[in-house]
């Protein structure tokens, strides 16, 4: 009796899954960190994996992993050769990785960073009937190697959404000067300022609301460049106290008193989520502008508006606290990576080092976030309570669809359409 043996998939081998999958499809990011494991292994290193190892090695059916190696062999990720056999007539088909693993993670970082600058240009030309197809970037053509160490792309300024906090751990983890750019993160008072620092031209890229863009960026100005979070953070919360018993759904503030900005992000989006629920006539607004909390606390509002993490601050104090999220109830995208069109057109290198170097940040986060934590600016808050923000971002916000099918930062013209749409239809949708 002949015996086989297939290595297959274990724990260790997560992180390199989930490294890949910043690029990948997840199924295929497990394919190639079998086939990278198997070469930089001391048994099978050298030797083509049969369809039937590979099947066996990550827990996938034939067919999907026929379609999965004919899309890394596509990509030159993997490389199809034959299997050795002691069988007559033609050797079978097989697979082996066509480097190691820190070459071929910079491929794959390098495929998807060209793969969102076009996805840009065609997000771009459907929100926008002005943009110019000459804005559409040119890939780098060139996935057969790491980017080398002398490129230079100069540098890239990036306005965050607010002060630096663990929601921007994974950017300060980024790993910029690997992929020949100059990054330097500075906060900003709000999605608005921020998208404002890129139309005015203070900075490169910016990172803003998803409602922020849509409602302020009609006339081709500035254009989506990625995903940063797939979901968004928008939360409606109280206390027991101030509520006089539990928020379970967002149908219970009907008839309460709501404490929303406005003109932010969190408004915006707000808003949606009453309209979305049916109750945005039945309740009462209270314009905090920016004060929704102390509203609350003050016994000004019933409910407030805010994001994820102001109701763990709130309940850190010893509240009793209820939240509801709107990602939870309505596929609304999280804070997007914005530019302008002419730098998808004339400076493509450096948005793809800024893109590859914030993977690279997006992985490390993931492997260790207290790391990543630890990279945020001197003058942030409390490292506990910033790990805190970090772990539920990435439990709650980071994943979805999207990411599984194409990678970290993905979005799709239908995505933002169907946000357009909905804050249309909630009259939310005008000038900030």
């Amino acid at each position: 009796m002949r015996v086989r043996e297939f290595p297959i998939l274990g724990d260790e081998d997560a992180q390199t899954v989930e490294a890949f999958a910043t690029g990948l499809d997840r199924e295929a990011a497990r394919v190639l960190a079998y086939l990278v494991g198997r070469e930089e292994s001391d048994r099978f290193s050298g030797e083509a994996a049969s369809r039937l190892a590979v099947r066996v090695g990550v827990d996938l059916g034939r067919g999907r992993v026929s379609d999965v190696l004919g899309t890394l062999t596509d990509l030159g990720l993997v490389v199809e050769t034959t299997v050795d056999s002691e069988a007559p007539g033609r050797p079978p088909k097989g697979w082996r990785a066509d480097a190691g693993h820190d070459r071929t993670l910079a491929r794959v970082r390098t495929l998807h960073a060209d793969a969102l600058l076009d996805q840009a240009a065609t997000v771009a030309s459907t929100l926008d009937d002005d943009f110019e197809s000459s804005a559409r970037p040119r890939p780098t053509g060139d996935t057969t190697a790491p980017p080398p160490a002398d490129r230079d792309a100069g540098h890239v300024a990036v306005g965050l959404n607010w002060e630096p906090n663990g929601l921007h751990a994974p950017l300060f983890a980024g790993a910029y000067a690997d992929h020949g750019v100059d990054v330097t993160l500075t906060g900003r008072r709000g999605s608005r300022a921020a998208l404002s620092s890129v139309a005015d031209g203070d900075v490169d890229v910016g990172l803003t609301g998803a409602a922020t863009y849509l409602r302020a960026c009609t006339n081709g100005d500035v254009v989506p460049l990625a995903l940063y979070y797939q979901r968004a953070m928008v939360t409606l919360y109280t206390t027991r106290s101030a509520f006089g018993g539990p928020l379970r759904s967002v149908e219970d503030v009907r008839g309460r008193r709501v404490a929303m900005p406005a003109g932010s992000e969190t408004g915006a989006l707000g808003r949606l989520f009453l309209a979305q629920a049916g109750v945005v006539d039945d309740v009462t607004v209270v314009r905090a502008d920016g004060e929704e909390r102390e509203a609350l606390l003050d016994g000004d509002a019933d409910v407030a508006t805010g994001v994820f993490t102001d109701p763990l601050e709130l309940e850190a104090t010893g509240h009793d606290v209820d939240s509801v999220l709107l990602a939870d109830h309505f596929p609304v995208p999280g804070p997007a990576f914005v530019v302008r069109p002419e730098t998808l057109r004339e400076r493509p290198d450096a948005l793809r080092g800024f893109l590859e170097g914030a993977m690279a940040g997006w992985t490390a986060a993931r492997a260790d976030p207290a790391a990543a934590v630890a990279a945020l600016p001197d003058d942030a808050a409390d490292a506990a309570d910033e790990r805190r923000k970090l772990d539920g971002a990435f439990e709650r916000f980071a994943g979805g669809d999207a990411v599984e099918k194409n990678g970290w930062g993905w979005h799709s013209p239908e995505t933002w359409e169907r946000l357009r749409v909905a804050l249309e239809q909630a009259a939310a949708l005008g000038s900030p």
